[in-house]
């Protein structure tokens, strides 16, 4: 993820001060990303993300049908729900 932000903020030609002001964060969250530090709130991230357009990519990570765990324990939730319910 560190390397992925730092490449697609210099792609844009943006610098790490540029960046902080358009996802209104610091630049000391800048920063921690691009370093891959850990601590960098979600809410930060998603607001960096959005200001270099790449907010539909992330939206994958939490898209619930692209998860097949997650698909199964719905499907068995729902056939024990449909199941004991006439």
């Amino acid at each position: 993820m560190a390397d992925r932000a730092t490449v697609a903020r210099k792609a844009r030609g943006l610098t790490q001060a540029d960046l902080a002001r358009l996802s209104n964060v610091g630049l000391s969250t800048i920063s921690s990303i691009e370093a891959g530090h850990d601590g960098v709130t979600l809410a930060s991230l998603l607001k960096v993300l959005s200001a270099l357009d790449l907010l539909e990519q992330a939206d994958q990570i939490f898209c619930l049908e692209k998860d097949p765990a997650i698909v199964e324990y719905g499907r068995e939730r729902l056939s024990k729900w449909g199941g004991g319910r006439r």
